[in-house]
């Protein structure tokens, strides 16, 4: 058991190094199964933003000597989740759970890869400014 937990943590490790890498080859690999661009696009998007959650909480822990980087992106989405749901309850009368976790997800993973973007200038900056 120990050994394909380790399999798998490198397996994500790698993946979750350069997400945006890992968008395109999984774009053209699900591409090549499904032929929607549409579908394969909100596929890869969704397997992505588990990568970026790895990736982003890492680099936040880093950048800011905490550990409390996955549980702010944790905390965000389930604000996220609830703000959602309740303005569709307000709007709707009820919560369509399945739609509102769509809508959390996919706009997680557009909050997610800015902030990437943000925390990875952020600490080439800093690897700039300190390192001479």
């Amino acid at each position: 058991m120990s050994v394909l937990t380790n399999i798998l943590s490198t397996i994500y490790a790698t993946m979750a190094v350069a997400p945006f890498i890992t968008f395109i080859l999984l774009w053209f690999l699900v591409y090549v199964f499904l032929k929607d661009k549409k579908m394969t696009t909100r596929l890869t998007m969704d397997i992505t933003t588990i990568f970026l959650i790895g990736s982003v909480s890492l680099m936040w822990n880093r950048l800011f000597q905490t550990t409390f980087g996955f549980w702010l992106i944790v905390l965000v989405l389930l604000i996220a989740f609830g703000m959602i749901g309740g303005y569709q309850t307000q709007l709707k009368g009820k919560a369509d759970l399945l739609k509102v976790s769509r809508v959390v997800w996919r706009l997680s993973f557009l909050g997610l890869s800015t902030l990437y973007v943000i925390l990875f200038l952020l600490h080439v900056g800093k690897n700039l400014i300190f390192s001479t």
